[in-house]
């Protein structure tokens, strides 16, 4: 009851914070930005929003694969898909909701053990905010050097938030080349015959069995999320570029490190704070606030047209596991 109570609050709060900024934009500006788009420009977001799914989708597949996990790849893309929904329409997309409904599924599903489904989630979101950390960075500085009339205590806050972020990851790094455990601290308030306590720490025995810097499966992983964040960089100086005739390289990396932050706000699809966050660094930028929640609007239309083709797979996996449990209630009453 909570989680509904939260999720509708915060759906409200998104909504008022996109109709707010909407209409202090004002909607025949945006109309104007948008009718320089065309459905060329159009289709090419959509397709470079494809790639960057399926790569996520191969990250996944990769890591899993590396358990020992191999199935059927279409069933895989199901609850990948499905999943992916989930997190667009109800959770925001820093949290865990699209892994852990896509750990339910896959136990469900395909019988992948609970160790095996968690240490993946770990390994994903590890890989990927290694990567992150990076463009965040060069993100946050490519700002400063484009606007230099930007707050000197945002500039502090700034560079302390990105000094926390790389010592955190190169502490994090430096224990698990050791085998070092991580979760130590947590593992003390738990009796040793715990369940959760075992189930912990085979979850780090196998995230440390795959960040190991010698095994080139560990490159791989970095590699395949390299390529998604290239991407989704990628489609950002497009879109820019079709918006303004910009093409300066330090643009799309500062409107990323934004982008990136909108997904932290607790709102699902985004909504709302992906808006403001775009207006306020399109018009900080000097490329027109107008421009920034039309960018923010093109890719929403891109990613919800994805989410709804995998609200087909979440009603089909919904359904199969509601098929099962009815099954299994006839199961328990049946005449011997």
């Amino acid at each position: 009851m909570k989680k509904v109570l939260f999720f509708l609050i915060s759906l409200i709060i998104g909504i008022l914070l996109f109709g707010s900024v909407i209409r202090w934009v004002g909607w025949q500006e945006i109309e104007q930005v948008f009718m320089s788009f065309s459905g060329y420009e159009g289709l090419a977001i959509l397709f470079l929003t494809i790639l960057i799914w399926f790569v996520s989708f191969w990250r996944w597949h990769f890591i899993l694969k590396s358990k020992g996990c191999n199935y059927n790849i279409f069933r895989l893309i199901e609850i990948f898909f499905a999943s992916a929904s989930v997190t667009y329409f109800f959770t925001p997309p820093a949290y865990f909701g699209e892994e852990l409904f896509r750990a339910y599924s896959s136990k469900k599903r395909l019988d992948i053990p609970s160790e095996k489904n968690f240490s993946v989630i770990a390994i994903e979101k590890i890989l990927g905010m290694s990567v992150l950390a990076i463009f965040l960075v060069v993100g946050i500085i490519a700002f400063f050097f484009l606007n230099q009339f930007a707050l000197e205590n945002f500039r502090i806050a700034s560079y302390i938030i990105m000094g926390l972020l790389i010592i955190g990851l190169i502490i994090f790094y430096f224990r698990s080349f050791n085998k070092k455990s991580i979760l130590k601290y947590i593992l003390r308030f738990l009796d040793d015959e715990n369940e959760s306590k075992e189930m912990i720490k085979k979850v780090e025995d196998e995230i440390f069995l795959f960040l190991d810097f010698r095994r080139l499966r560990m490159w791989k992983g970095l590699s395949i999320a390299s390529l998604k964040y290239v991407l989704i960089l990628t489609r950002c100086w497009l879109l820019i570029y079709f918006l303004t005739g910009q093409s300066y390289l330090l643009i799309p990396f500062a409107i990323l490190a934004f982008f990136t932050l909108a997904s932290i706000m607790p709102f699902p699809a985004r909504l709302g704070g992906l808006e403001i966050s775009q207006a306020f660094v399109f018009g900080a930028l000097g490329l027109g606030t107008a421009t920034g929640i039309t960018f923010s609007l093109i890719i929403r239309v891109a990613e919800m047209i994805l989410a709804v083709f995998g609200l087909v797979f979440l009603i089909r996996l919904g359904t199969g596991f509601l098929l099962k449990k009815v099954e299994n209630i006839f199961n328990r009453f049946k005449i011997k």
